[in-house]
């Protein structure tokens, strides 16, 4: 990494000029200058999306760019009939396997705190790769309470519990936090990768 940049400077010839300590202050100035966003961007470790100075746009260039994955959108839930499901309503009413949507669907803000931790859920590789309830609890663990995707020491999951029934259905019950809508919405959009075999079902 670069740490100093290569500094400009003054020509000889304008050694004895009248205004060389005028041009030699503009050097020195831009030099200053040129090296403070050298350090700037160094500081930055782009590839650490959890950096307090990596928000906003840049934090969706970063998780686009490096990650491949763009800030998403999170449906608050919609009401959805079954109508167009053979035999459940009248002949040339309405198409086959279509649902009607009952109600508009309201949307959450991803902020870069959401955003951050649906990164930290989709790419930390700290808990293997196996999935497991374990490995299940201690996900949900660090979505509700890593603020900004932070990776935080914790000993327990004792408040998320995770039980499965037939067919296939893990239900998860969690504490009723300000994330955990976010978390359910993410689940219920797939934004937060779960292994597709199972239906999830999110309690608060």
């Amino acid at each position: 990494m670069i740490t100093n940049i290569l500094p400009s400077y003054l020509y000889q010839q304008y050694a004895n000029d009248p205004t060389s300590p005028y041009l030699q202050a503009f050097f020195d100035a831009y030099n200053t200058t040129a090296q403070g966003y050298l350090d700037q961007l160094n500081n930055l470790n782009l590839p650490v999306y959890t950096n307090a100075n990596i928000t906003g746009v840049l934090l969706d260039w970063v998780a686009q760019g490096i990650y491949g994955f763009p800030r998403p959108s999170l449906s608050a839930g919609t009401a959805f009939t079954h109508d167009g499901v053979y035999d459940t309503v009248a002949y040339d009413t309405t198409a086959y396997t279509q649902n009607v949507t009952g109600t508009p669907s309201p949307v959450y803000t991803v902020t870069d705190d959401y955003f951050k931790r649906i990164l930290t859920w989709n790419f930390y590789k700290g808990d293997g790769f196996q999935y497991t309830t374990t490995w299940l609890k201690r996900r949900v663990t660090r979505f509700l309470y890593g603020t900004n995707g932070v990776d935080f020491p914790f000993d327990n999951t004792y408040q998320v519990s995770v039980t499965y029934t037939a067919p296939n259905t893990v239900n998860i019950a969690i504490p009723n936090l300000t994330i955990s809508p976010i978390f359910k919405a993410g689940i219920q959009d797939g934004v937060l990768y779960v292994p597709f075999q199972y239906q999830y079902n999110i309690t608060y």
